[in-house]
């Protein structure tokens, strides 16, 4: 086989727990990391969450919009979901875990991306 490839996906537990500048470090250093082990990288942006506060989507939205830069510097592939969740009217089966249709619709997505 040839170079391994290799997926991310951007969760949001660390959102408001931890300052942007210290999550984009610790983004450059999984980025360091990966590019010793593999040159094909994709990074899976953060979903937004409707039902959370304008203030933590903003944050949300800011650190992808920072990680699409960063991915395009780094060679990196990168996967913006926000348009298409933003618009879902209750993409969350329970406030936090996508429900069965998006689920699956984010399933193809990265799917489509390594394939």
């Amino acid at each position: 086989g040839g170079e391994p490839e290799v997926m991310v996906h951007i969760g949001t537990n660390d959102i408001g727990r931890k300052r942007e500048e210290v999550q984009k470090g610790e983004f450059r250093e999984l980025g360091r990391e990966l590019r010793r082990r593999t040159a094909k990288v994709t990074i899976s942006g953060l979903l937004p969450v409707p039902s959370d506060s304008e203030s933590r989507n903003g944050v949300r939205w800011r650190i992808n919009a920072w990680l699409r830069d960063w991915c395009r510097g780094q060679g990196f592939k990168f996967l913006d979901h926000w348009d298409l969740f933003w618009r879902s009217c209750d993409p969350y089966k329970n406030g936090l875990h996508l429900n069965p249709r998006l689920t699956n619709i984010l399933a193809g997505r990265f799917a489509k991306a390594t394939g």
